[in-house]
């Protein structure tokens, strides 16, 4: 295997590309071959990264899954590839899942979907908001303006939980600071809130409503909410170019268990029973879903005027961003999580439909954007397409060329900072307690304060105040803690707005 980001010949693949593609093509006419070219840049993309990761692709016209690939290792070390069957987590593009199982639940009549939160929850009491004036519907489409930091770090990175302290900390929401309710800000709140209220009120889990009402009928055997029936299948593990580098090739320390999947970013799934769900949400195309919540879910609920990469996002509707792409009507939804990214995009009017699976982090974006463009381009015959993707593609050369410098000055700028602790580091060790969201640990090894909160493990570094450390408990994202001292004796610890009381 090659060194990590080693300058080799990235960009020759995409001198043959536009050389073999001299006519645009049309869907009717398109084959596997029209897609060689762009097979080997994805794989000179990797060769230059020096880091092997999964990828899984599938694009769909007309209800058929017309160009399929799978590159790279769902385990490096292992050298297990990526195969059809293989599942990757993909985070929030689990949305689409989740709000069209509360639709179909609906038409069931048995959630209502203009029921406000307090109605929901009749007997719990909402301190900090009017919880009489926001609805189901407005959970689900990011509308609730509501904040509960604690609730997303609960669910989605320590694991440690119960329904009980589930429920206290969605007591504990609290009025968005950026968006009042009826406008729109993307977050996991709203969807977290309204399964941990499904799962009180049905004898059937969110989970299962999943695999019941959509995995099932659309035959998704490789597709699960949770992670100990998914490892059955051969599972992607996650890496990132910032960390997992050569001759040892470490997935990253943070995996999902059953724990951390949640309603808002919790599937395993494939390319293929991924390629199905999308090609289902095609209009013209018979599902055993039904076509008129299919068409429901698509309807946009609230405008939001904003764009990632080269997706537009005038809109949202139910577990879907809508806007204009290639001057077609586009819905997609994005997933992102450390060592992981998933795309579901499709044009409904045009019946085409892409997934885009990797098991890396941080390359997605830009990858995946000149997939799109490419897989897009080439069925709607953009005669421009070849152009943009070579040099799309040797812009992306450039960024993995200045890379290492990237990583070695952050690494240089993290390492830099003092340790501005008032107190020996004996003093800061123990066990630090909060009522819903459970118990951290400070040990001490090798004059290095380590934390640990379930599924969570840091080793702290400086930061430029008194009593504050930086921890990096996500992979690739940091967090700052500050210590609260009094008369010489540490009370607690607090980041991210979460409060823990140290015990004596």
């Amino acid at each position: 295997m090659k060194p990590l980001l080693t300058q080799l010949k990235p960009l020759s693949a995409l001198s043959l590309l536009c050389a073999s593609l001299l006519v645009p093509a049309t869907a009717q006419s398109l084959t596997p071959q029209d897609f060689a070219e762009l097979d080997k840049a994805i794989a000179a993309v990797k060769t230059q990264a020096g880091l092997p990761f999964g990828s899984a692709i599938a694009l769909v016209h007309q209800g058929k899954v017309i160009y399929q690939h799978q590159s790279g290792y769902a385990d490096i070390q292992r050298q297990l590839p990526v195969n059809s069957e293989t599942a990757f987590y993909i985070a929030s593009a689990t949305k689409p899942f989740t709000a069209l199982a509360f639709l179909l639940l609906a038409q069931q009549s048995k959630v209502n979907l203009e029921q406000s939160l307090q109605q929901m929850w009749p007997q719990q009491k909402f301190p900090n908001i009017d919880a009489s004036r926001i609805t189901l519907r407005q959970l689900l489409t990011h509308q609730s303006g509501l904040d509960n930091q604690p609730l997303v770090w609960a669910t989605a990175y320590s694991g440690v939980h119960t329904p009980e302290t589930l429920k206290a900390l969605t007591s504990m929401s609290v009025p968005d600071p950026e968006a009042k309710t009826g406008e729109f800000r993307y977050s996991n709140v709203g969807y977290n809130i309204a399964s941990l209220w499904l799962d009180a009120q049905s004898s059937t889990v969110w989970q299962d409503q999943l695999q019941q009402l959509i995995f099932k009928p659309l035959g998704m055997a490789h597709s699960s909410a949770r992670q100990s029936e998914a490892k059955q299948w051969p599972l992607a593990l996650p890496y990132s170019l910032m960390k997992s580098a050569e001759p040892l090739y470490l997935p990253l320390y943070l995996q999902k268990t059953d724990a951390t999947m949640h309603a808002a970013g919790g599937m395993f799934a494939s390319a293929g029973d991924l390629a199905k769900f999308v090609a289902a949400q095609m209009p013209a195309i018979k599902s055993s879903l039904p076509a008129e919540v299919i068409s429901q879910s698509q309807q946009t609920q609230v405008s939001t005027n904003s764009s990632y990469g080269d997706f537009q996002r005038s809109g949202y509707a139910w577990g879907w961003y809508s806007g204009p792409y290639k001057g077609q009507p586009m819905l997609h939804h994005f997933g992102g999580f450390p060592g992981y990214s998933a795309h579901l995009s499709l044009l409904p009017a045009q019946q085409m439909g892409l997934v885009i699976l990797h098991n890396e982090d941080m390359l997605s974006r830009d990858l995946n954007n000149l997939i799109a463009d490419y897989f897009y381009g080439l069925l709607l015959g953009d005669s421009g397409t070849k152009a943009r993707v070579q040099a799309g593609f040797a812009k992306l050369g450039q960024k993995l060329a200045q890379l290492p410098a990237m990583k070695q000055a952050q690494q240089q700028k993290i390492a830099g900072r003092k340790t501005l602790l008032s107190l020996p580091y004996q003093a800061y060790t123990g066990r630090y307690l909060h009522p819903q969201l459970g118990e951290m640990t400070v040990s001490l090894d090798a004059q290095q304060l380590v934390f640990h909160w379930g599924a969570l493990d840091a080793v702290a570094t400086g930061f430029d105040k008194p009593d504050t450390l930086r921890l990096e408990l996500v992979p690739n994202s940091g967090e700052v803690l500050t210590f609260g001292v009094e008369n010489g004796v540490v009370r607690q610890l607090a980041f991210s707005g979460m409060t823990f009381i140290k015990q004596r």
